[in-house]
């Protein structure tokens, strides 16, 4: 396994510190955010090529690593156009580790330009400032191995972590715990997300991540999962009763909610080169102990974030359908104001936005059609029929998409 102790972070953290200082640079003005990290280094990957700049990719891991050539990436990666295997999620609900076998691609080589690394927070750091790379360093090997066997049509990583009840039992211990159980009858406990303890925490792990794989050409996006709850989208909250309640107990408010969400992307700071991916909900206030739709909140945290990182702040949805549904339709216009201020500037600029579809069952043609219609940049594709999915997807409709995003970015 790849573990790194806490002492060559602290080193690593404080010369990080020194050149931010001496540079000047102030990142994510006007968000508030946390800060404080802990790891270590070593384990790194890199690649000559990946699908943003060509084939025959590599990983290097420090212990336990396959090597490749070539070198990292050099300045802001490319936005991610095209489509995207979200990978299964199964172990979602039965709270087990995630596998990247990599099915969908591999079903449909040539057709897609990324695949989700699906990862537990409590898999890459089961102690505090011990981080644990094996399993990212596996899923970056199985995407190295499908790059040299399609090196015409690579594919790049977005990695995307999730914390609720994958949240490691040190954090729990440290910052107390919610009980949940999700659709699936699986319970468990989250930490308190909402506190400054919890955001350190999770902060010292994009600390290490970045530090390790911002350079990486083989990493192409990663997704903002900060104070996530069942799933790995910020703002989708449990709103039923009995959840309102637990998270009260436990000293959530309403305001603290709103100060997480506003946060979260500064929670990433250390990550200079690659696309960050936020997903976008309607907030709900819950202090009442009864749930109200608050998307102002939503697109205020939304607009913020695009301000502060540019293109590099990819904003999304993973409740995609036709129609919508009604908490959404504020969003999605938020979305499209986006993409008309981007296409109005001179020249005008790309305005990333990534959907997924509301379940992999809905009426494919249909949703998908209407989501071209807000120009995103990207589509999460559900493992089909082919890889042993639900979703009933043919190899021609998914290379027609493919080529629509192509084409329109």
């Amino acid at each position: 396994m790849n573990i790194y102790p806490a002492r060559f972070h602290i080193n690593r953290r404080s010369l990080t510190l020194f050149l931010f200082l001496v540079s000047g640079v102030i990142l994510f003005a006007g968000l508030t955010g946390c800060g404080s990290g802990g790891g270590s280094s070593v384990g790194t990957t890199s690649g000559g090529g990946s699908g943003t700049s060509g084939g025959g990719s590599g990983t290097s891991g420090g212990g336990g690593g396959t090597s490749g050539s070539g070198s990292g990436s050099r300045g802001v990666k490319p936005v991610l156009t095209g489509l995207v295997s979200m990978g299964s999620e199964t172990f979602i609900g039965a709270n087990t580790a995630p596998t990247n076998n990599l099915e969908e691609i591999n079903a449909h080589p040539g057709i897609y330009s990324a695949a989700v690394i699906e990862l537990q927070w409590s898999q890459l750091e089961p102690q505090e400032n011990v981080f644990d790379d094996s399993a990212l360093v596996s899923a970056l090997a199985n995407i190295q191995a499908y790059n040299a066997k399609y090196p015409s049509t690579p594919v790049v990583a977005k990695l995307r972590i999730f914390a609720g009840l994958g949240t490691p039992s040190w954090v729990i211990q440290a910052t107390g715990g919610v009980s949940f159980t999700n659709s699936s009858g699986v319970t468990g406990q989250i930490g308190k997300y909402w506190t400054t303890q919890y955001q350190s925490f999770w902060q010292g792990l994009q600390n290490h991540l970045a530090s390790e794989y911002d350079t990486n050409p083989l990493i192409g996006e990663v997704a903002i999962t900060s104070c996530c709850t069942l799933t790995a989208e910020p703002f989708i909250e449990p709103i039923n009763p009995t959840a309102i309640a637990a998270l009260h107990q436990a000293g959530y408010t309403d305001a603290q909610e709103e100060a997480s969400l506003s946060g979260a992307a500064s929670e990433y700071s250390a990550w200079k080169e690659t696309p960050l991916d936020f997903t976008f909900n309607t907030f709900y206030q819950t202090d009442t102990g009864s749930p109200v739709e608050d998307p102002a909140f939503t697109i205020q945290v939304m607009d913020a974030f695009r301000a502060a990182l540019g293109t590099r702040a990819v904003v999304a949805n993973h409740g995609l359908n036709d129609p919508l549904a009604p908490a959404a339709v504020p969003i999605y216009n938020e979305f499209q104001n986006l993409y008309s201020q981007a296409a109005a500037t001179t020249p005008p600029t790309i305005s990333p936005l990534e959907f997924q579809t509301d379940g992999p069952n809905v009426n494919w043609p249909a949703v998908i059609t209407y989501g071209l219609t807000y120009h995103p940049t990207e589509l999460e594709i559900w493992d089909t029929v082919a890889a042993g999915g639900t979703a009933n997807i043919s190899q021609s409709q998914l290379a027609s998409w493919a080529a629509s995003l192509k084409s329109a970015n």
